[in-house]
């Protein structure tokens, strides 16, 4: 009796722990996902545990885009980015400002133009978002060098 109290004391506290999982505490760290109309969207990935976080969980949705500006040596991650995502009859279907230099988005299957706004420079691809398919497209802007 004491033994199956102590294995059941035992298997009580090892699934305890499961939540400070490597796995947990990656999801804990990325912001919380968030639906408009039939998107869902994640934006963030300020500082490393949080880009870490993102990156992690990126390969689970069907659009990832990053925003970088370019530096004289470096680059640097960007937040506070507008980006509409618009399907091929202009119909905005996402229209955010993001909360760091990761939006990830699962869109229903199609193309869309990705307009994205930084500083007054806008930037616009087009990407085709499929079924089981993970994209990901990259804006770079460059440095603004003051006078």
């Amino acid at each position: 009796m004491k033994a199956a109290g102590f294995m059941v004391a035992v298997t009580i506290a090892v699934f305890g722990l499961l939540p400070t999982s490597a796995l947990s505490s990656t999801l804990e760290l990325a912001p919380k996902a968030e639906t408009v109309g039939n998107v869902t969207y994640i934006s963030g990935g300020v500082g490393k545990s949080e880009a870490a976080a993102m990156r992690s969980i990126a390969k689970d949705y069907a659009l990832e885009i990053v925003f970088v500006q370019k530096q004289k040596q470096t680059e640097e991650f960007l937040a506070e980015v507008n980006v509409q995502i618009k399907d091929t009859q202009q119909n905005i279907v996402l229209d955010v400002i993001t909360d760091g230099p990761y939006l990830l988005a699962n869109l229903p299957q199609g193309r869309y133009l990705v307009v994205a706004e930084y500083d007054g420079n806008v930037k616009q691809q087009w990407v085709r978002v499929g079924i089981n398919k993970h994209q990901k497209i990259v804006f770079w802007w460059p440095i603004i060098d003051s006078p």
